[in-house]
Order: C-alpha cells, then structure tokens, then sequence
C-alpha cells in the first residue's frame, strides 16, 4: 500500500509539472507569434503556467477518491468552471502586483481565448483524475473480491477433505473392534497404523498441493490398515513412472479413489481382489490410473451415494477450474477411475 501511494503521488507530481512545462513552452511560443519582432516577456507564460499547476494539485488533492453518480456532469462542470476562474483570477493578481503592464495588457488581450484553454485542459485533468479513481476502485474491488472467493474455496475444499475422513475412520474402528477378540496382536497393530495415519493427514491440512512421493507414502499407510482388514483378498500393484515422485497432487486426492475401489472390488467380489495404480506424465499431465474388479449383478444395488467421487471432481474443480480431470469407466467387470493433475511450471 506505502509502494502504491508513493507512485501515486510520483505520478501526480511527473503529469503536473509536465502540464506546467508544455503550457509555458506553448503560451511562449504564441506570444511570439503574435508579437512577432517585439520583446518578449517571459512573466505571463510563467504565471500562467504556475496558476494551471497549483489547480491540477488542487484537483488531484481535492478529487483524489471523488467518484461521481449518474447524472453529475453538471456538477464536474460546475468545478471545472470555478477552477479555471481561479487560475485566470491567479494570474490576473500576479501580473498586476508583480509585473510589468505589457504583459498584463497582452493577457486581457488572448482573455477569451486563454479561458477556454484553461478550461478545457482542466477539464480533461479532472476527467482523467476521475477514471483514474474508477480505475483503482475497480482492482481494489477486483481484489477484495478474489480473497474472499479464495478464503470460500479453501474452506469448501477444507470441508470436502473433512467430510472423507469420518467414513474410513468409522470402518477401521469397526474392524479393530471385532480384531480385539480374535486376534488382539492384529487390532494393536491396525491401532498403530490408524494413529499413524491419521497423523499424517492433520499434518496435512494446511496444504492443497503436496509432492507425488508424500502423497504415495500417505497412501501406503492407508493400504496397510485396509490389508488387516481384509487380509489375503487384497493385493495392489504399482506400476509409477520414472522421476514423477517430485509432481504436485492436491492432498489425499488418491485415497478416496482408493477406499470408492475397495469397496466396490472387495465388498461385491468373492475372492482375491487385485486393485491396480498406474502413474505417468503426459502433456504436462499427471495420470492416476485405478482399476478394481466389480461384480455387475451387485454394483447398482449397492452403488451408494457417490459422494466420494463427486467430492474429488468438486476438488478438482475449485483448485483447477475444469471439470474434465476425472473420468471413469466400466468395461468387462472392471472399473476404471482416471485422475488428471495438471502439472506447472
């Protein structure tokens, strides 16, 4: 802000003395030609020239956040009228107290004309100084307006990260609960990676974008707990694409992708289920590729509500501005979820 008015006033200070400068190279110039081969007093260019600069201060100062409404043109020149009768009447004082009678003389002679002048310069420094303050109040609105849909969006996307969570603690509660009878060396163990999880999702929260690796190392986590669950039924295969570790992912993008496969491959599947992850770049793409089996007698009726995916594309949308970064797929039993990244310089 300090930077911004300092400009400010630097360009208020550079057009003003512009102004004053080629008013006075001007008013010499026609006072030359019109008094041709006579001496040439250099009093009226400059008291002229100093009168117009002290309005055009007086404009900036006066008018420095003045926006007027609808139908205030009168108004402006109503200012613009009062403004030029003061530097007229400066001038006119100047002369008359300070300098010779032959510039006071030729002054009274070019009044009409340099009235006119001094209007309708004043008049475009006003208009000027008035768009000028459009302009700020415009990026100021512009700005204001951009922090408060990004504080919006961080806090839909904060809720939408919130809002996954308590489903898949839930279910490993449950499978802790009925491991504690049976096999308590298990449930301890399940109990360690849950803590261990969820520690690293709060850890998380304060970020939308983390590295591939950080996110893959949340997952395996993630896997690991669902692998006590189900124990042998489950298997995943990774097949990650060379150098893609250093890619940014929104955080725990890939987990509900994860949890939505799980449950569709191993809920509907009698079975071995083998669940496949695939990573590469692309156009300046980062690809996930997650397939999972599913039984298609099963899947309509136990299809769910679909929050999980339809909250990752939300997600996707809100930090990317598309809609086309996930698809999914269902062919020969098998059911495909592509997530697109876009990926930045």
């Amino acid at each position: 802000m300090i930077f911004k008015l300092s400009t400010k006033n630097r360009l208020i200070h550079v057009s003003s003395w512009t102004i004053c400068i080629i008013y006075f190279v001007l008013s010499y110039f026609l006072l030359w030609w019109d008094l041709g081969s006579k001496n040439i007093s250099p009093y009226e260019p400059i008291v002229g020239a100093l009168s117009i600069t002290a309005c055009c201060y007086l404009i900036f100062s006066t008018l420095q956040y003045y926006l007027p409404r609808k139908n205030q043109y009168l108004k402006i020149t109503l200012i613009c009228l009062v403004l030029t009768l003061m530097s007229i009447g400066l001038s006119i004082f100047f002369l008359n107290q300070f300098f010779d009678d032959l510039s006071l003389s030729h002054f009274y002679q070019v009044l009409p004309h340099r009235f006119i002048i001094n209007f309708l310069l004043l008049l475009c420094v006003i208009i000027i100084n008035i768009f000028w303050n459009i302009q700020e109040e415009y990026e100021e609105n512009k700005k204001r307006k951009d922090e408060s849909e990004r504080i919006l969006r961080d806090a839909e996307l904060y809720n939408l990260r919130q809002q996954l969570q308590p489903h898949f603690l839930f279910n490993s509660l449950n499978s802790i609960i009925a491991l504690i009878g049976v096999k308590p060396d298990e449930a301890k163990n399940m109990t360690f990676q849950l803590s261990d999880f969820l520690r690293g999702t709060m850890r998380k929260d304060d970020k939308q974008l983390i590295s591939l690796k950080d996110e893959l190392a949340h997952l395996r986590l993630y896997l690991d707990i669902e692998k006590v669950r189900f124990g042998h039924r489950l298997s995943t295969t990774f097949h990650i694409q060379e150098e893609t570790d250093h890619n940014k992912v929104p955080a725990m993008i890939i987990q509900p992708v994860l949890e939505n496969a799980i449950k569709y491959g191993l809920y509907n599947v009698i079975g071995d289920v083998e669940i496949r992850i695939q990573i590469y770049v692309e156009n300046y793409l980062l690809f996930i590729i997650i397939t999972n089996p599913y039984d298609s007698d099963q899947f309509e009726t136990k299809r769910g509500t679909g929050f999980g995916l339809s909250s990752i594309r939300r997600r996707l949308f809100l930090l990317y501005g598309r809609t086309d970064l996930l698809e999914t797929a269902m062919k020969n039993n098998i059911f495909t979820t592509t997530l697109k990244i876009p990926q930045y310089d």
